[in-house]
């Protein structure tokens, strides 16, 4: 199973697939080969796959309460793998092409309420004050962390860029100048490059960062203590920010969602805009921000007579 797990890998490669894409599939395509061995007691090759294992495989993912978004992907992970194995001569039928995913309720992703909004840049803006009142006429490296993340926190605020577009941001893709400050994604989801407007908040924010960032230490925009500040090094920075502010269950992708649910509901914006803001290919990922969340059926609930 080696390898054909390390042909499909080179195939997604070639296809030019993201990292974590390749590294998901892998992953998923791996354990349910673990798993059919398990329950037949024997290693099993992809044409021997019949529609009733995978179905079993689903069911059994059900039963262990793994949520419908995960079995799904896994679905989604061996659709791809059998695809590629017919191609390759490795299968003659694809056996995962009929099996049903799990029906998912369309739940509107997590946004932050404005109360919450404000106490998490209250907090990253008194932290920075603090830092700038103990380093007096100096530049102190709690300074200039404090800063960076200030200019994170409303960048992610102000953009909804995902948070490996962030990491992936160097100097040279924030311009600050001229009529239309931005920030340039050059390999969003997809390999998409696009354009971010840049919101005055974000943008004074990005400046006073930029003011005092180091200059000797590569391209990234965000530097950690070893070099470039990672995807991980920035969800462990919003973390903390938000445990500072008392904000419970904040991640950059709750930032993203914020972005989009206060671009529409906020200020009206259409969805077309929105999906370009956000990097999303179809409308029709957009429209789950336009669901109803729990607290506003519960208002509609509260509100009658």
């Amino acid at each position: 199973m080696t390898d054909y797990l390390t042909d499909f890998v080179t195939h997604l490669r070639a296809q030019d697939r993201s990292a974590h894409t390749i590294a998901a599939y892998q992953r998923d395509v791996a354990a349910f080969f673990a798993w059919l061995e398990e329950q037949l007691g024997k290693a099993v090759q992809p044409i021997e796959v019949t529609i009733f294992d995978v179905q079993k495989y689903r069911d059994a993912l059900e039963d262990a309460d793994r949520k419908p978004a995960g079995v799904n992907r896994r679905l989604a992970a061996l659709r791809a793998f059998f695809a590629w194995a017919i191609a390759a001569g490795h299968a003659s039928v694809n056996p995962v092409q009929s099996v049903k995913g799990v029906k998912q309720d369309a739940r509107t992703p997590k946004a932050l309420t404005a109360q919450e909004v404000y106490r998490l840049q209250r907090e990253a803006a008194a932290q920075r004050q603090l830092a700038q009142a103990q380093a007096g006429d100096t530049i102190s490296p709690t300074l200039v962390d404090t800063l960076r993340d200030e200019a994170l926190l409303n960048l992610l605020l102000y953009t909804g860029l995902r948070v490996s577009e962030c990491a992936a941001l160097r100097v040279a893709d924030v311009v600050l100048n001229g009529k239309d400050p931005r920030v340039i994604v050059r390999a969003g989801k997809g390999r998409k490059y696009r354009e971010a407007p840049l919101h005055k908040t974000a943008r004074q924010a990005l400046a006073a960062y930029l003011a005092v960032r180091p200059t000797d230490r590569g391209e990234a925009l965000f530097l950690g203590q070893r070099g470039a500040l990672g995807a991980r090094g920035m969800q462990f920075r919003i973390t903390a920010l938000a445990e500072a502010a008392e904000v419970e269950n904040v991640t950059p992708h709750v930032l993203r969602h914020t972005f989009a649910t206060r671009l529409l509901r906020e200020v009206g914006t259409d969805l077309v805009t929105v999906a370009a803001l956000l990097g999303h290919s179809s409308i029709a990922t957009t429209q789950i921000y336009t669901q109803p969340s729990e607290g506003d059926k519960a208002a509609a609930v509260a509100g009658l007579k």
